[in-house]
């Protein structure tokens, strides 16, 4: 085991006043258990490491390297002028980065991240939106995917860009944030029946991910209508990957025929207006077009072409919650492996973890 990790444990100790038995207790583990991990010859548990660095008011960061990691910036969009507070919303974040922080210490070879897009040098935000969403569905068709016709867009996020992608009652109706570090790339969406929005705001906060602008959290209207550029340019980018426009420009016809718009709308999973100005946008609608369609919704343009199962699978997957595969998988595994306690999935899963063990303990099979 690392020296210096043992050595800042033990500085956490000394400096708490706890004598050796009374200190493994408050970081749940035996004095036995201590003594051994104190002498280099048992690891210590993410558990332990989580409760002896939450006693001293540090980071397990701290304990595992002697620096402590900085704060990340969160960027969020909200239906709302009243936006939640700020650590309403780390409060969130945190079930998930903490989680994703443990596995870190766990991960032997630590894990690969896929590299981004980088944002175009030019002063005009539409440009740097389009030509980065150009540079995303290069990665998406490079991997034989189709971010249009995806049934599980999250899904697609995680496996391309190394992100995870959460779906929880986020607070104040905020439509949802993304947090990012070097190593760690998060979107956390609000569970909702306006499938519609909820995938413009998945694009949206995939935008801010990739031109790495996450930011403190900036109250909104309903987008497009923010004046931050970054706000823009992430509604922008929203538009350009969820409605590419080869595929645009390939399906649309007669875009003036209700039929046939709303049979855009479905094949694009998007809302009326968003599908009215991408194409007002590319020229294929007149300016003013919008208005007539502000009033519709995706939900209406599917029973329009027949198509009542497509809201049906769209609700089931936007009102469900999610926890990000990767992150609830591997802390699965390592407790099957008995590296970790119940207590990190716990945390995960908002479960007791007495529930938690109960919940997995394998079946007696009565012979």
């Amino acid at each position: 085991m690392d020296d210096a990790l043992i050595e800042r444990v033990r500085q956490i100790m000394q400096t708490s006043g706890l004598s050796q038995a009374d200190f493994a207790e408050l970081i749940a583990t035996s004095p036995d258990r201590l003594s051994k991990s104190l002498k280099g010859v048992r690891k210590f548990t993410t558990t332990e490491l989580a409760l002896a660095a939450q006693s001293a008011g540090t980071t397990v960061e701290w304990l595992l390297t002697g620096h402590h990691k900085a704060t990340p910036a969160i960027a969020a969009r909200t239906a709302l002028a009243a936006a939640p507070s700020h650590e309403e919303i780390s409060d969130v974040v945190s079930r998930f980065s903490t989680a994703s922080e443990q596995l870190k210490m766990l991960a032997e070879p630590p894990r690969t991240m896929s590299n981004l897009p980088t944002l175009a040098k030019t002063t005009m935000y539409t440009d740097q939106a389009e030509q980065l969403a150009a540079d995303a569905l290069k990665m998406v068709r490079e991997g034989g995917l189709n971010s249009t016709e995806s049934d599980d867009l999250p899904a697609l996020l995680e496996e391309v860009f190394s992100v995870d992608v959460a779906i929880v009652n986020l607070p104040g109706r905020l439509d949802g944030c993304a947090w990012q570090t070097d190593t760690d790339r998060l979107i956390v969406l609000n569970r909702t029946s306006n499938w519609a929005r909820q995938r413009f705001s998945l694009a949206h906060e995939l935008g801010h991910i990739l031109a790495c602008d996450a930011q403190t959290l900036i109250a909104e209207e309903v987008p497009p209508h923010s004046s931050q550029i970054t706000e823009k340019r992430a509604n922008s980018f929203a538009a350009s990957f969820l409605m590419p426009a080869d595929e645009i420009h390939e399906k649309a016809q007669d875009v003036s025929d209700s039929r046939h718009f709303a049979d855009l709308v479905n094949h694009f999973r998007v809302s009326p207006t968003s599908m009215a100005w991408r194409l007002v946008n590319l020229g294929l609608l007149p300016n003013g077009s919008v208005p007539k369609w502000q009033g519709v919704t995706a939900e209406s343009c599917a029973l329009t072409a027949g198509r009542p199962q497509l809201i049906s699978g769209e609700r089931a997957r936007s009102e469900a919650s999610r926890i990000p595969p990767r992150i609830l998988n591997e802390h699965l595994e390592h407790f099957f492996k008995g590296v970790t306690s119940a207590r990190p999935l716990a945390v995960l899963l908002e479960m007791p973890s007495r529930d938690v063990i109960d919940l997995l303990r394998p079946v007696e099979i009565q012979r």
